[in-house]
């Protein structure tokens, strides 16, 4: 981990612990576009607190998926993107809720296997009001997800950004065609998105980090100016 990335990591656990109520476990969201380098930052930061003796419950919004007949029932793949391809209802009422509702929980969920499009992926949640839940995934400021996170991290990278990024990552995997994806679904839905819910007004924290190497704090709404 490098010096720029502790001290980012430092930062925010400076605010979880000014935010944080002794007897409530904490949720921090992470989010940003496609390809903003959500999942890489959430795991690192996760291995922070660990290594700091810190108790943590890393539950990502991919793991949420709606099978295919849900995701792709609309002729408008952008619409389907936000608004059909994540179970935000199992979501909520199987883990943000019990979160703000009690300070100790377990679940074990069965989800669903993106490749076979069944429900076969066994997944056990568990917290208690010491944990610090860390909470990735796209749109995570909507008005469905939004109340239930206590602290909200912005990943901001340029859309131009994420087609380099495409190319590098998904490519190689999924062939050139998932190019027009991006241009046809992902991006049109996170403008949609952006437009809505602007990071300027909903994010605790935003992170330039179109430099995945030397991440910059571009702003930070701080506990002790609330």
């Amino acid at each position: 981990m490098i010096d720029n990335k502790l001290v980012i990591f430092k930062r925010i656990l400076e605010e979880i612990r000014g935010r944080k109520e002794r007897d409530k476990p904490f949720v921090i969201g992470i989010t940003g576009i496609d390809t903003s380098g959500k999942t890489r930052f959430a795991e690192l930061f996760e291995t922070f607190l660990l290594s700091a003796g810190l108790k943590t419950q890393l539950i990502k919004l991919d793991d949420f998926h709606n099978p295919k007949k849900i995701r792709y029932s609309g002729d408008d793949q952008a619409d389907n993107y936000y608004h059909k391809s994540f179970d935000l209802k199992t979501i909520t009422e199987k883990l943000l809720k019990p979160v703000k509702q009690k300070n100790s929980y377990s679940v074990k969920l069965v989800l669903l296997d993106l490749l076979t499009d069944k429900y076969e992926v066994e997944k056990t949640y568990s917290f208690d009001k010491d944990t610090i839940i860390i909470f990735e995934g796209v749109f995570l400021f909507k008005a469905e997800l939004s109340p239930y996170i206590d602290f909200k991290i912005f990943l901001d990278v340029p859309f131009e950004e994420v087609k380099k990024r495409a190319k590098e990552r998904d490519v190689p995997i999924y062939g050139e065609g998932v190019l027009i994806k991006y241009d046809s679904k992902y991006l049109p839905a996170q403008r949609r998105y952006l437009n809505e819910f602007p990071p300027e007004r909903t994010a605790d924290l935003i992170i330039d980090n179109l430099d995945w190497e030397h991440p910059k704090i571009r702003f930070i709404k701080s506990y002790k100016n609330r």
